[in-house]
């Protein structure tokens, strides 16, 4: 028999031999099967390799629920003047921020925290409050985050099925709660169908709940979502210690860049919060920026009346084109086109012409497109393209 071939394999600048009958030159790190069960963020191409493959001169980005105005001036301007600081460690207690927020809100100070958008906030309620067996309760087809963090913390992650029009049964939770049930998360708006939780609702819920499990409000759409219903809940104004507010500064400030967002509860449920989020988290340039935006309220009016005459915008074009469509209290419009494959071919088309949607099946709702509203040119951009489609 000839000589079976040797290798070498170079560990910390040394060369070794590494003869093929060793199966394993380390020992293998093992990995959580929770953590394997994930599938790493996979972001789609980006937009100039797009228009590049599709020979596209113009297009209009509808996908992500961001602002299209831009962000707010005053924000840009605050992290101008914090870049001077950037040799600095940010305040870890984003005091100034917290100190406005709370004046604004009719808060104190400990009555609120701040992370790196509101998704660093669920991840550390997580962290702060499930253990053992203890569970979350949502709605499906709610926010998509919630799914992810869940199996990151090995936190079980109970589902209740929306009703029939795409809004979340709110009977159908509360008695799906047992003993295990540590945490119940409502997005209000939902993304991505849009639907809202009534003042009523809400109320029901609340009073019916046990007060031993915590309720998390994401009101990531609040500055929208309280202007296109006067029923909308604002849930600061109710008096329950076991809700927690999440709101940020992403979507109608326009700097989801920054990565800023904060949540205000109880000093109790705060308290946790603040010993496990990342010690200098959010950034100086995250904090500055949520300080100016919160003093430019011209730009904030202007992006909420764009947002407001959008939907209505589409809802007029689309019930024109016969569309099924979930109406919206957010910054977007859910589409339901009956089956995946219908959505799938929708959605390349639009593609293909240079309009960025969502298909949806990472929310489960893969025969749905998201539409966000973006600048009039824009959403004119979307419906001309798909009525050249359909």
């Amino acid at each position: 028999m000839g000589k079976r071939p040797i290798s070498y394999f170079t560990l910390w600048g040394k060369e070794y031999l590494c003869h093929p009958e060793y199966q394993q030159v380390l020992p293998m790190i093992k990995v959580p099967q929770y953590i394997k069960s994930l599938k790493a963020y996979k972001p789609g191409k980006p937009i100039e390799e797009i228009k590049k493959e599709f020979g596209l001169d113009e297009v209009a980005i509808l996908w992500n629920n961001e602002n299209n105005f831009g962000a707010s001036p005053k924000a840009i301007a605050e992290v101008k003047k914090a870049l001077d600081d950037s040799h600095l460690y940010p305040d870890p207690l984003s005091q100034k921020l917290r100190e406005k927020l709370a004046k604004k809100l009719n808060k104190t100070p400990d009555n609120i925290i701040c992370g790196n958008g509101s998704e660093s906030i669920l991840m550390n309620i997580l962290k702060a409050f499930c253990s053992g067996d203890d569970e979350l309760v949502t709605s499906e087809g709610s926010f998509v985050i919630i799914y992810i963090w869940s199996m990151i913390n090995d936190v079980p992650c109970a589902t209740v099925p929306m009703t029939e029009d795409y809004r979340f049964d709110m009977e159908g939770i509360l008695k799906r709660i047992n003993s295990k049930t540590k945490v119940i998360y409502l997005p209000n708006a939902n993304n991505p169908t849009g639907s809202m939780i009534t003042r009523e609702e809400l109320d029901t819920f609340l009073r019916k709940l046990p007060d031993h499990i915590l309720v998390v409000l994401d009101e990531a759409y609040f500055e929208y979502s309280e202007i296109l219903h006067e029923d909308f809940p604002d849930s600061l104004s109710f008096n329950y210690p076991n809700i927690l507010t999440i709101r940020t500064f992403s979507k109608a400030y326009g700097i989801a860049g920054n990565r800023i967002g904060y949540a205000v509860g109880h000093e109790d449920v705060i308290e946790p919060l603040m010993k496990v989020k990342l010690t200098f988290e959010p950034s100086n340039l995250a904090q500055a920026a949520g300080l100016g935006a919160m003093d430019d309220t011209e730009f904030l009016k202007k992006t909420i009346e764009n947002n407001k005459s959008g939907l209505e915008y589409f809802y007029r074009e689309f019930g024109r084109m016969g569309l099924k469509y979930v109406k919206s209290y957010a910054n977007f419009v859910m589409v339901d086109f009956d089956t995946e494959e219908r959505a799938n071919e929708i959605f390349n088309e639009l593609l293909k012409r240079g309009v960025f949607v969502r298909q949806l099946p990472a929310f489960g709702l893969p025969h749905c497109i998201r539409i966000s509203v973006g600048l009039p040119k824009e959403n004119e951009m979307c419906v001309a393209k798909l009525k050249e489609i359909l």
